[in-house]
Order: C-alpha cells, then structure tokens, then sequence
C-alpha cells in the first residue's frame, strides 16, 4: 500500500532526481517520467521514480579540455573543433589564466602552447606538474625545437602537435589520450 509519504510534488522529485525542477515537470507532461495530477498539480510516487531513475541509460559526462594558447583565432579555431566532437572546452589565454581555471575545475586533458608573453607555456606545465600531478598534456608549438620544448619535456610525459595543427589530427590524439587516460 502507498502511504503520504511516498508521494512528492515536483520540487521533492526533483531533489531525488538531481535535475531541475521545469524538466521534471517537462517530462512528466511528455510522460516519460511516471506521475499523475491532483487537482492540477503534478505528484510523483517516490518508490516509482527511484524505478524509473534506475531503468534509464547512464548520461556519460563530455570529457573536459582546457586549451591554453595566446592565439584567438587558435583557440577559437580548437575550440570549435573539439565541442563538435563533444567534448567540454575551457580556453585560456595565457599560463595564469589556465591555472586560474583549474583551480575551479580540473580538466581531463590540456593543451598548451609553448610560446605566450608572460609565463610561457613550460613553466605553466611546470606548475600544473606540481599542482595536479600527471594530466595527460598535449603540447602545441610552432616550435618543437626549441629551447623551451626542452625545458617542457623536463615536466614529461608530454604529446606533441606540431603548428599548424590540422583538425584531424587533433581530433585523433585528444581521442587517443583520453581514451589511454580511461582505462579504469
């Protein structure tokens, strides 16, 4: 038998469920979500919503990458490029903006140019080593030999794309690395 407290309005299913209010309600008016109305308002039976929540597919979170070059239309050329893959894009403008954000979120991979005023991207490595220990780091540069390629690779394991960098493959070493990066 179903006692009172096994129904919810739309604000306490909501909380059970982690989703937003207007979508729960979204959903049930779509009826894919199980509820019914009483007097107008939408009421869910907890025990049913549990059932429901457990019988629907895992939602996969979009793998997160902070692209950090002092370069916009590089970033922005990247940017868009790895959002149409799917993935979750930061950009940074330079090597303290970047630590800035991962302070707020660490991403799943970065890319870093080596050539940026101010701190340059070896020292940025430098400190995300330091901070956050081995993230999988793809180094972008027009110039692989230079000195502070050198001075990147001390903060190794890096991955390398040269500049220009063609869209596939970026595409292929971001996939490459993430999916080396989650094997659990």
């Amino acid at each position: 038998m179903i006692g009172e407290d096994d129904i919810v309005d739309a604000r306490e299913a909501a909380e059970l469920l982690g989703i937003h209010e207007e979508t729960l309600r979204r959903l049930a008016r779509e009826g894919k979500v199980p509820a019914f109305k009483v007097g107008g308002v939408w009421r869910f039976n907890r025990s049913s919503l549990y059932s429901w929540a457990e019988s629907q597919p895992a939602r996969r979170t979009p793998k997160r990458v902070l692209v950090v070059d002092d370069e916009e239309y590089i970033l922005d050329s990247i940017g868009r490029t790895l959002q149409g893959e799917g993935f979750a894009v930061t950009m940074a403008s330079s090597g303290p903006e970047a630590l800035e954000l991962m302070r707020r979120h660490v991403p799943d991979l970065v890319l870093l140019d080596l050539k940026m005023p101010g701190m340059d991207g070896s020292t940025a490595l430098g400190e995300m080593r330091k901070a956050y220990g081995a993230i999988p780091v793809i180094i972008i540069t027009g110039y692989p030999d230079s000195d502070l390629m050198s001075r990147a690779l001390e903060h190794s394991p890096v991955t390398l794309l040269s500049k220009p960098i063609r869209s596939a493959d970026l595409v292929r070493a971001v996939k490459m690395i993430l999916a080396g990066a989650d094997v659990s």
